[in-house]
């Protein structure tokens, strides 16, 4: 998979409008989500989106442009991703099951994303493009990753969006059957996310 994440998500942030021209240092909460991993099958293609996600954005802002993300820490519930259809509505749980199987979730019940760097920043007043560089966890096993992530300002925070694809095996995960080993999933999946971080 390119992205997911996706886990999974997921994420980086920009340009922030501070109040004063001196350096304040600011931490956003996630408040509200949209995080849709998508891959194929032997049988059709398939979403599941995740229902359970929090996380933080820390920065430095010096003026009317975000100068240093200091920090982003990301969790998903491995448990609260369900397998959804076209029309929105839930797939049979045994899905879901063989999911929560193949992430081994009993064990690590949480995808994480640790944010190191961001480069390429493109910014202009109120709206950024960057590539969020950082450490993501899937199934007790940490790999790091890039992923292109846009970043708008909102009256009260900031909203992100991106999606990142990448390979299950990567991860050390082997791609869920279903249906006695009639039905596999493909290796490759692609987290797409929308995520707003505002002030607590």
């Amino acid at each position: 998979m390119k992205t997911y994440k996706s886990f999974w998500i997921v994420l980086a942030v920009l340009p922030f409008f501070a109040l004063t021209g001196n350096a304040q240092t600011a931490k956003l909460s996630l408040k509200e989500s949209s995080i849709l991993v998508k891959g194929t099958s032997s049988l059709h293609d398939w979403r599941c989106k995740t229902e359970q996600i929090s996380g933080d954005i820390s920065y430095a802002a010096t003026g009317l442009t975000l100068k240093d993300i200091t920090a982003v820490d990301l969790q998903l519930v491995v448990k609260s991703m369900r397998s959804i259809k076209e029309n929105g509505d839930y797939y049979e749980s045994g899905m879901d099951k063989n999911m929560y199987k193949a992430l081994n979730a009993d064990k690590n019940p949480k995808i994480t994303f640790v944010l190191t760097d961001i480069s390429n920043l493109k910014a202009s007043a109120g709206k950024a493009d960057f590539v969020a560089k950082g450490n993501l966890t899937i199934a007790g096993s940490q790999k790091p990753i890039s992923f292109p992530v846009s970043a708008t300002l909102t009256a009260n925070g900031i909203v992100i969006k991106g999606a990142t694809t990448f390979k299950m095996t990567t991860f050390g995960v082997t791609p869920p059957r279903a249906l006695l080993g009639t039905i596999k999933t493909g290796d490759e999946v692609t987290i797409v996310f929308n995520a707003s971080f505002k002030n607590d």
